[in-house]
């Protein structure tokens, strides 16, 4: 069965898809949490996909746009996450309701992923899990190495014929491309360092990483140690050669299939 439509979260209409396997469905599903300038279908739809691979298992899933994205009214929240954060909480406690769950794992990407983090340890959330990619964290390191392998990339496209003329030609969209850059260097100040030692929710966590992505090495080492200070079970995933965003293919199946097997193994 599946049910779209809107919920509230404060002031704001965030729409909603939601899909409940027909037949004897799980009595824990999936909220998916996109990032800041995404929306609910996820890069590159991957959202979609690996909601449609968690059906077939019997998983109830949950993709929504977040205030001021997608369908969704209200405004985004660029700096703080909090705001965003009330969101998921929110989308949370319909989704238990609306499928009559017992539990929720958590699956966010970039900035949906730290949102997700933080929500988990500043809110009482029925959690049997969380799946977090490309979790970003906040540092002046993290700022410069992310500006940097943006840059890379774009020279790299200068390479390619069909992107070099775009640029002489004035097609290229020149105003996403410094948008780009500026969010990587916002990145040192963006999500604020959580100083919380004691997380109010507690669950086993997977972290899933790009080999290349250039904030992993911080972001692992700041995740695994709030994990070890709060007691909290955790698996590591390295994608040998993937970016960011995990944008081929063969990356993007790749976090499926582990995140499969993860579910599977945690939630029997």
């Amino acid at each position: 069965m599946v049910e779209t439509g809107y919920f509230r979260s404060g002031d704001n209409e965030l729409f909603y898809s939601c899909t409940v396997p027909t037949g004897k469905a799980r009595d824990a599903g999936v909220v998916f949490v996109h990032a800041g300038s995404g929306n609910r279908l996820g890069p590159h739809r991957m959202f979609v996909e690996m909601a449609e691979s968690f059906n077939t298992l019997g998983y109830p899933t949950f993709r929504f746009d977040l205030s001021g994205c997608g369908d969704s009214t209200g405004a985004t929240s660029r700096n703080g996450i909090r705001a965003q954060g009330a969101d998921v909480v929110e989308a949370t406690r319909f989704f238990v309701g609306l499928a009559n769950l017992k539990s929720v794992v958590l699956l966010g990407i970039s900035r949906g992923a730290r949102i997700s983090f933080t929500v988990m340890a500043e809110h009482h959330l029925p959690l049997a899990g969380m799946i977090l990619l490309s979790i970003p964290v906040s540092s002046t390191g993290s700022a410069l190495k992310s500006f940097g392998s943006q840059l890379t990339e774009y020279i790299y496209k200068l390479k390619d014929p069909k992107y070099l003329g775009k640029l002489l030609s004035g097609h290229a969209d020149i105003t996403q491309i410094r948008k780009t850059l500026m969010t990587a260097l916002r990145l040192g100040h963006r999500y604020g360092q959580a100083e919380r030692k004691t997380f109010k929710s507690k669950c086993h966590i997977l972290f899933i990483y790009g080999e290349r992505d250039p904030v992993s090495a911080k972001s692992r080492r700041y995740c695994t140690g709030k994990c070890h200070q709060n007691n909290l079970a955790y698996d590591l995933h390295i994608i040998a050669g993937a970016n960011h965003s995990f944008f081929h293919y063969k990356w993007k199946e790749e976090v499926c299939k582990v995140s499969e097997r993860w579910l599977e193994k945690i939630l029997n």
